[in-house]
């Protein structure tokens, strides 16, 4: 069918994954896929996501996307975070400005939702389609998208990832137990002492049973959290490995890779945690530094997942609550079947029915003039032997009177 193509536009680990599981279902349905990445670092060829891709960029600039976005696409799908969203849209409104029809957008939250932080919701306003996982947040989305008169739609699309056709469960003997790492969480001293110890003490109370420490994102590349990761973090890791006499090991694989053959999966807070309980999983979130926004795992206050290093050490594995399960772990390809068919519809209506509008965001030039400063200022990394301080003032003269 004329036009069935997507564009697909990515970062970096979580993000990807969560495309892959999006990218998945349009491959299903008879789209080619072309995607962008927006780390040139990166190489996607050993990852589950490049079967489903007929075309992939690497580009290092944004001004990249001008030459990329084009009238052969119906759906465009943007992973990216927070304020990305505003300057990739910007791009989009100016390529598709002149051109009779426009692509359908649709942006999501690719795992973990929170109601007390709406800037999510404000940045990802500007597309067709948002999809959210969590029943709680998609009625509080709702109230804020109704009570601010957005033109945007929410969809509840669930936990997206790849594990379609990935058998669930696990056996009742465990044999493997993975720990997900967080980098920038829990990350002092004194933190990690706690809970190298506490591993090195499991290790040994269970030496039948494989441990692997998922580390964040593939080695040497970028994740979503590096520029919060010390140096030392995986070093200590490394250390504690070692120690250990083979019974603990870091890998670097893809979540999708390891998780099917683990039986058991522990962290302090991760989206793999709902990854793993899809899949049917044992799972456990240690609570031993308590409960904080600090720590990001406020939303597993009432799962029942939450146990004590001394309670796993035990063996003592919770039992998820059945209504939380129900809430942040709904997980249906058939919902994201059905926005693809909705997007690919009113994609071809305007053939008939004339050129959709561009959806107005939340955030605007005016009343949030600093989000939108890529508009006067290269917030790209740049090099430059010129300090241009003449040159900035002038720019930012220009900036606030545009503005105001």
């Amino acid at each position: 069918m004329k036009h069935r193509n997507a564009l697909i536009i990515s970062d970096y680990d979580s993000r990807i994954s969560w495309s892959c599981g999006f990218v998945s279902r349009l491959k299903a349905k008879g789209f080619n896929n072309t995607f962008v990445s927006l780390n040139p670092q990166d190489n996607l060829d050993q990852l589950q996501i490049r079967k489903y891709i007929d075309e992939v960029f690497y580009i290092e600039s944004f001004q990249s996307l001008n030459e990329i976005f084009n009238e052969k696409y119906s759906v465009v799908v943007l992973a990216v975070g927070g304020t990305m969203h505003l300057k990739i849209y910007d791009m989009f409104k100016a390529a598709y400005k002149f051109l009779a029809i426009r692509p359908i957008l649709t942006t999501g939250f690719n795992g973990i939702e929170d109601k007390s932080d709406p800037d999510g919701l404000f940045c990802r306003s500007i597309s067709d389609y948002i999809c959210v996982n969590n029943s709680d947040f998609y009625q509080y989305a709702s109230n804020i998208i109704k009570d601010n008169k957005l033109q945007t739609q929410l969809v509840r699309t669930g936990f997206i990832r790849n594990y379609w056709d990935t058998a669930t469960g696990t056996e009742d003997v465990i044999k493997k137990v993975m720990f997900i790492l967080q980098p920038g969480i829990l990350d002092h001293p004194k933190q990690l002492e706690h809970l190298g110890k506490w591993l090195l003490s499991y290790s040994e109370n269970y030496p039948e049973r494989q441990v692997i420490l998922k580390a964040r994102g593939r080695k040497d590349v970028k994740h979503v959290n590096s520029k919060y990761e010390k140096d030392s973090f995986l070093e200590f890791w490394q250390n504690i490995c070692n120690e250990s006499n083979g019974k603990l090991s870091i890998s670097f694989l893809e979540m999708e890779q390891v998780l099917p053959s683990v039986d058991l999966v522990l962290s302090y807070t991760s989206a793999g945690l709902l990854e793993a309980l899809i899949l049917r999983k044992k799972v456990a979130a240690i609570s031993d530094f308590g409960i904080s926004k600090s720590i990001g795992n406020v939303y597993l206050s009432d799962s029942n997942l939450l146990s004590s290093t001394n309670d796993l050490l035990s063996d003592e594995i919770p039992e998820v609550d059945s209504e939380w399960y129900q809430r942040w772990c709904r997980y249906d390809g058939n919902l994201v079947d059905e926005l693809i068919d909705l997007s690919y519809e009113r994609f071809q209506a305007q053939y008939k029915n004339g050129k959709l509008n561009f959806i107005h965001g939340y955030y605007n030039q005016k009343t949030h003039p600093y989000l939108f400063r890529f508009k006067y200022f290269d917030t790209e990394p740049k090099i430059s032997n010129n300090s241009g301080i003449k040159n900035m003032m002038s720019r930012v003269k220009v900036f606030f009177k545009d503005i105001i």
